[in-house]
């Protein structure tokens, strides 16, 4: 039985957990008796295992952590601690009240709807300055002053990992599946991510992951929230990897209407099948994000995001 203090920390309620191996609740500090009713913190726990699989799920959890505490952007999780207690990895976060952008977009429910081109744009700005910061991220040697690139891809961009809080924060979570310089090339599991926003070259296989794979992911949550519609998502996993591969952004159907040209070009160019025809980068998306006419609301949009996110709460 899974005692309910870990660190300095202790156990309020569990939350849904994409693993099998881990274990995600809220939490507080065991000192805070004042705050007991609303938890500020986030627990997330790799349960003790063993075997070649558990040895991987390892390599990443730790890979996760260590990017996480090296990071530091407003839309990434901060870390408040990390250790192990009775043989239970576990990592400390910050607890965002609110609800991932799958919920808001009634993807749980299998009612999919779609939100305001103000705030589709809002919510895609700050995610793809999240990704600029990933992508580009390097380790600072303070001994030596060197800073090295870790080459990050985050591999798994979907609904589910973007968090929306109740004040209209956005926030880029689970690098859980993301592949870098800190990853040792025995425990990168290549085909990690949720097939319905995986890029078709990594489908079909003609080559690894890279930041361009991760635009391609964006620009399918940009396409759902604009289209209320699923992209990709089929009756199975095979049809929907059928279904990515064989997309043409071209196609009447697949067009949405009422754009500006900027977000017209940004959904267009970011979803074609030929990585070398997106952007360059995640900095290019943003420049371009913030050239669209739909991008002059973004205060307004931000406190339209914060008043559907309280709803979403309340349901």
């Amino acid at each position: 039985m899974l005692q309910q203090r870990i660190g300095n920390f202790s156990l309020v309620a569990p939350l849904p957990s994409h693993g099998v191996a881990s274990r995600v609740y809220t939490a507080r500090h065991h000192n805070d008796t004042e705050h007991a009713e609303t938890p500020a913190y986030l627990v997330k726990l790799l349960l003790p295992a063993t075997g070649e699989a558990a040895e991987h799920l390892r390599a990443q959890f730790e890979h996760e952590i260590a990017l996480l505490s090296a990071f530091n952007h407003p839309a990434i999780p901060s870390v408040h601690e990390e250790g192990v207690v009775d043989g239970i990895r576990y990592i400390v976060m910050d607890y965002i009240e609110g609800v991932d952008l799958a919920t808001l977009l009634g993807h749980h429910e299998n009612a999919p709807r779609g939100l305001s081109k103000e705030i589709a744009v809002y919510i895609m700005g700050q995610l793809a300055d999240a990704l600029r910061y990933v992508h580009g991220f390097a380790h600072l040697d303070r001994a030596t002053g060197v800073e090295t690139p870790l080459g990050l891809v985050h591999r798994d961009i979907a609904p589910s990992n973007v968090v929306l809080s109740r004040h209209g924060d956005v926030l880029l979570v689970d690098y859980n599946s993301a592949r870098g310089a800190w990853l040792a090339p025995e425990h990168d599991m290549g085909q990690t991510g949720q097939k319905a926003y995986m890029a078709p070259e990594r489908i079909i296989g003609t080559t690894d992951a890279t930041p361009l794979s991760d635009l391609f992911s964006m620009a399918v949550i940009l396409w759902e929230m604009l289209k209320g519609q699923r992209c990709f998502k089929a009756e199975t996993e095979l049809k929907t990897m059928d279904a990515i591969v064989r997309f043409d952004i071209s196609h009447s159907g697949r067009r949405v209407t009422g754009l500006s040209s900027k977000l017209s070009e940004i959904v267009r160019k970011n979803l074609d099948r030929d990585p070398s025809r997106r952007y360059s980068g995640a900095y290019q998306m943003l420049q371009r994000l913030a050239q669209s006419p739909e991008a002059r609301s973004a205060e307004q949009a931000r406190a339209q995001l914060a008043a559907l996110v309280a709803g979403a709460i309340t349901r």
